[in-house]
């Protein structure tokens, strides 16, 4: 898709870029965007003080299926990759998976943004500064790449359908939960997001572009192909 249609892949870089750039520069000034941040976090954060201790069970689970198991995945799908010689989906994995790991780190330690704090941690007390959320680049980026290697090898309309709601849901259980916890602010979560789009958009629109020039053969260049003069 990226390498027929690239302006997706652009457009994908310019949303999320002005998405991240708008909340950055909130962060950076203290501006008006970061007014729900703070509210949000204590009424999240009673919440969950007062829940029952399996919701909570439930919510923590949530930070190893947007890390630990994103990992694992992509550990395995790139030995099959490499196995298999899919160079293309390999350059698009390390991508999605690897480098955008990179990227949240160098962006949080650029910005250093404290995370959440309160006298009484529901979960552990996370040392990394949190903008902008590592969960939801990686969400964005990891499980999006996913959603583009297997849903269009789905024939059903309807199996499509519920491959899409069910990653939804699952995104949707890890970015909350990231909040809930007490580990990032909204605007935290939203710049991940934006970061991930962007990246994804930039990242696999160049391979795919790449890959796409590298296997093309023009007919005169085809062997056995006889064109009339």
């Amino acid at each position: 898709m990226f390498a027929r249609h690239p302006f997706i892949g652009v457009a994908m870089f310019i949303f999320g870029s002005l998405v991240f750039g708008v909340i950055a520069h909130s962060v950076v000034t203290n501006g008006p965007l970061l007014a729900w941040d703070v509210p949000l976090a204590n009424i999240l954060h009673t919440m969950a003080h007062n829940a029952p201790q399996w919701v909570n069970a439930i919510m923590i689970a949530a930070y190893y299926i947007g890390n630990q198991l994103i990992a694992a995945i992509g550990v395995f799908l790139g030995i099959y990759f490499l196995r298999k010689h899919c160079w293309r989906e390999l350059a698009m994995l390390v991508n999605g998976f690897a480098v955008s790991a990179l990227l949240f780190l160098l962006l949080a330690h650029t910005f250093d943004r404290p995370r959440p704090d309160f006298e009484v941690p529901i979960w552990r007390e996370e040392g990394m500064p949190g903008f902008p959320s590592g969960h939801a680049i990686a969400v964005a980026c990891s499980y999006g790449l996913l959603l583009y290697f297997f849903v269009p090898k789905i024939s059903s309309l309807s199996r499509k359908v519920w491959v899409l709601a069910g990653m939804a849901i699952v995104s949707l259980y890890v970015l909350f939960s990231r909040a809930y916890l007490g580990g990032h602010y909204l605007t935290d979560l939203i710049a991940g997001c934006a970061v991930g789009i962007a990246w994804s958009g930039l990242a696999h629109t160049v391979v795919e572009r790449m890959f796409r020039k590298r296997n093309h053969v023009e007919p005169t260049q085809r062997p056995g192909l006889a064109l009339p003069r």
